[in-house]
């Protein structure tokens, strides 16, 4: 019998039992580091970047979050003190509120190096505001194929950096040829299926919208057909950037974000 079910039995209530459990949280986020201050967002615990490597990576993450005020976290450990990879990142995201605690828009990359005979680990974890354009696949692919390759090289920074490109990339619109949108239907087919469906619609609005005007003549109404604009993708940022990027001490840290518990991760 495990510990909720003991609590139900007990008749204890639900609201006694979210307590229990972000106690349990408490408990666990003791065992993953306090953020570096002044606040940075390449965290590199594990020391495998050299400090030029740092000093690129974070000017581009901090540009990427002045720009658009997604946080994209980058953090780097010798141990998970036993923990899956996966509860590693989703507490240190939640302790750490990477993202807006308005828009949940934070990601962590999280990096265990390899090290003796200990397997080397990677995770991306999501804040609910980017769960719907960095799922648990496409999370699980940018580790597979954009990480994992360089780092089986002892290439840290060129792993690192290739996951920032594929994300950003992702978050702006610039999808991969492979991706789809919801349930396995391609962008483009979606795309397509409004550009039909609105036409119809306006086609259908302007015949039957008719009037005879002062000369007696028919004329159909409404103005000429509208399509809007289609770019690329979504614009280029939600807003006003958070924080100023004026060297490590001018970014403010975590906003506050939560993480649902998306993404996905693996070992080399």
């Amino acid at each position: 019998m495990n510990c909720v079910t003991m609590l139900y039995g007990m008749k204890i209530r639900p609201a006694l039992i979210a307590v229990f459990f972000f106690l349990f949280l408490g408990i666990a986020a003791q065992d993953v580091p306090d953020p570096v201050y002044p606040y940075r967002l390449v965290n590199d615990f594990a020391n495998i970047f050299s400090a030029a490597e740092k000093q690129a990576l974070e000017q581009r993450l901090l540009a990427y979050n002045d720009s658009t005020s997604t946080q994209i976290y980058v953090v780097t450990v010798n141990d998970l003190d036993g923990y899956p990879v996966s509860d590693y990142a989703f507490v240190l995201g939640e302790k750490w509120g990477i993202g807006q605690k308005d828009k949940d828009n934070g990601l962590l990359i999280l990096v265990k190096p390899k090290t003796g005979d200990s397997r080397g680990q990677a995770f991306i974890a999501t804040g609910y505001g980017l769960e719907g354009f960095i799922n648990d696949a496409f999370a699980g692919r940018i580790v597979r194929n954009s990480m994992i390759p360089y780092f089986q090289e002892n290439d840290y920074f060129g792993g690192v950096n290739a996951a920032v490109d594929v994300v950003v990339a992702r978050l702006s619109g610039e999808f991969d040829a492979d991706a789809t949108g919801s349930d396995g239907v391609p962008v483009w087919a979606i795309v397509l299926l409004f550009m039909v469906v609105f036409i119809l619609i306006s086609l259908f609005s302007r015949g039957g919208d008719q009037h005879v005007d002062g000369d007696g003549h028919h004329r159909a109404g409404g103005g000429p057909l509208f399509i809007p604009p289609l770019s690329g993708g979504r614009s280029s940022g939600w807003g006003g950037g958070f924080g100023g990027s004026g060297g490590f001490g001018g970014f403010g840290g975590g906003g506050g974000g939560s993480f649902g518990g998306g993404g996905a991760g693996g070992s080399w």
